[in-house]
C-alpha cells in the first residue's frame, strides 16, 4: 500500500506545481501586456482643464431724426 500512496503523493505534488506555474505565467503575461501596451481605457493625452470666459458686449442704440413728411407714415410693401 505504500507504493500506491507514494504515487498518489507524486501526482498531487506535480499537479500543484503545474497550477502554481500556470498561475505565475498568467500573472507575468498579464503584467507584461500592461507594461507593453498600457492599461485598458487609458488615454495618452493629458487631461485639460476647461475654462469658460464671458465677454461683455455693449449695445449702442442710435436714434434716427424724425421726419415730418406725411409720406413716411405710409408703409408700402411693394405689392399692389
Amino acid at each position: 500500500m505504500h507504493p500506491a500512496l507514494a504515487a498518489r503523493r507524486r501526482r498531487i505534488v506535480a499537479l500543484r506545481q503545474r497550477i502554481v506555474a500556470a498561475t505565475l505565467a498568467t500573472f507575468v503575461l498579464a503584467w507584461g501586456a500592461v507594461l507593453w501596451d498600457g492599461s485598458m481605457g487609458e488615454t495618452t493625452t493629458t487631461a485639460q482643464a476647461t475654462t469658460t470666459t464671458t465677454t461683455e458686449q455693449s449695445t449702442t442704440t442710435t436714434e434716427e431724426p424724425a421726419t415730418t413728411d406725411d409720406d413716411s407714415s405710409t408703409l408700402s410693401t411693394g405689392q399692389s
